[in-house]
């Protein structure tokens, strides 16, 4: 059986400033897929080069925060009114989308590997800690939300913290033209048969969620 995967299709327009972005070349992709795939994935070695690689763009990295860093997730969030109180965002950055999820959860963890980036976050009212997603410092089914913009999937560990009812938000605020880009079929592949998923394009970006018990289907 095929991990199930609805598509709402396109639920906003593309932005007319949509960033030119990168083509399927970009060697980011690679480590993507690698990481995706197999928990092999994800060595010490890369681990150290992509702290170093985020620490040295941490000083610029808040002044790209714009519309288009948060308008696919609150669109994800709006329609599916998910339930529940906790929530982590794997690979946070400065926390360009802390405060939205402040808004709607009661606590909210944000995890970066790059401490230089959680150093500029500017969020009071959400932890920030510094972990390596790929071996994340949280209990089994510690949280009923996971949101991850622009990040890795590691599908072990999302699925190790992620509670039985939880669901995981995984967006690309430029679509295919993202870096660090894993299209949903992908995220459902990697995550397996016992996920269900719906996906949507929203503005320059596409977004879906995927839980073990789809609440939206009933």
């Amino acid at each position: 059986m095929s991990p199930r995967l609805t598509k709402w299709g396109r639920i906003l327009p593309q932005r007319p400033d949509r960033p030119e972005g990168v083509g399927s070349s970009h060697p980011m992709r690679a480590v993507v897929e690698q990481i995706a795939a197999s928990p092999h994935g994800w060595t010490s070695d890369r681990s150290a080069k992509v702290r170093e690689l985020f620490d040295s763009m941490a000083e610029d990295w808040a002044e790209r925060n714009g519309p288009d860093r948060t308008e696919a997730l609150a669109e994800a969030l709006e329609r599916l009114a998910l339930p529940g109180r906790r929530c982590l965002e794997v690979g946070c950055g400065t926390g360009s989308v802390l405060g939205l999820l402040s808004r709607r959860f009661e606590a909210v963890v944000g995890v970066d590997l790059a401490m230089g980036m959680l150093r500029r976050a500017d969020c009071e009212d959400a932890s920030l800690i510094q972990g390596d997603a790929g071996r994340l410092p949280f209990a089994d089914s510690s949280f009923d939300l996971i949101v991850a913009v622009n990040a890795f999937l590691f599908p072990a560990e999302y699925k190790r913290v992620l509670a039985q009812r939880g669901n995981l938000i995984f967006v690309s605020t430029n679509g295919d033209r993202t870096p660090i880009y894993l299209s949903p079929e992908r995220v459902a592949e990697a995550l397996g048969e016992e996920f269900a998923g719906v996906s949507a394009e929203s503005g320059n970006g596409v977004w879906s969620c995927f839980s073990r018990h789809a609440f939206w289907e009933e």
